[in-house]
């Protein structure tokens, strides 16, 4: 069985629509986290993880879109939260009210957990980072996990620990979207790219008179 896994669309459907087509064969998509946040179509988003529904938790992003608290985030960041809070229908705020912080879930044999940040908190974990403490501390044999915008994956004796990079706003120097498969019965992972309409995003963010650095950071990867 073969599983789609993403994580931080940050309300770029562009991007979304285009992994998607990479990901036709998948029996199901998991996304760990920040549907929204960044990017100019929060609504389109949130549209579209509801019509193929991608299996999905909270990020970060998505509880400040949730509460109005931005407490850590930067003056970029936060204008986007409050942005989205504005323009973010009442149906899709309601959307993203029903989803949890973090999900198991079980797939024949294998229990999947899925969170943003780390098992203890909303905290950056780089490759480096991971230990088979990680999937102890969630009891699973895959853990999906994300908010780097920077792909990996670990394999060790009890399981994979995976974090797809990001959708919508990678930062790893390569602006392609990423994204992963995850075939469970050969239990390997491969971690794919694709091209998608950068400019139209970055005009969008303009327009709409996001901060400036949202559409300049994207063809730098960043």
């Amino acid at each position: 069985m073969k599983l789609g896994i993403i994580s931080d669309v940050h309300s770029n459907v562009v991007a979304l629509k285009k992994v998607l087509s990479g990901l036709k064969d998948v029996e199901m998509i998991i996304h760990a986290g920040d549907i929204v946040g960044y990017n100019p179509y929060p609504n389109e988003t949130i549209q579209v993880f509801r019509e193929k529904n991608i299996f999905s938790i909270l990020g970060n992003h998505d509880r400040a879109v949730i509460t109005g608290d931005t407490s850590g985030f930067n003056p970029f960041a936060t204008d986007a939260v409050y942005w989205t809070r504005n323009v973010l229908s009442d149906e899709n705020l309601r959307f993203l009210k029903t989803l949890k912080n973090r999900e198991k879930i079980k797939i024949g044999n294998t229990n999947i957990a899925v969170i943003h940040g780390s098992p203890w908190d909303d905290e950056y974990v780089y490759e480096n980072r991971l230990s088979k403490n990680f999937l102890d501390e969630v009891n699973a044999e895959v853990l999906v996990y994300g908010h780097t915008h920077v792909p990996c994956f670990k394999k060790f004796d009890k399981g994979i620990i995976i974090n797809p990079g990001s959708v919508g706003q990678p930062r790893d120097g390569n602006p392609k979207a990423c994204f992963c498969i995850l075939d469970l019965d050969k239990k390997t992972v491969e971690i794919k790219r694709t091209d998608y309409d950068i400019k139209a995003v970055a005009q969008k963010i303009m327009e709409y008179k996001l901060p400036d650095i949202l559409a300049y950071r994207l063809p730098l990867g960043e």
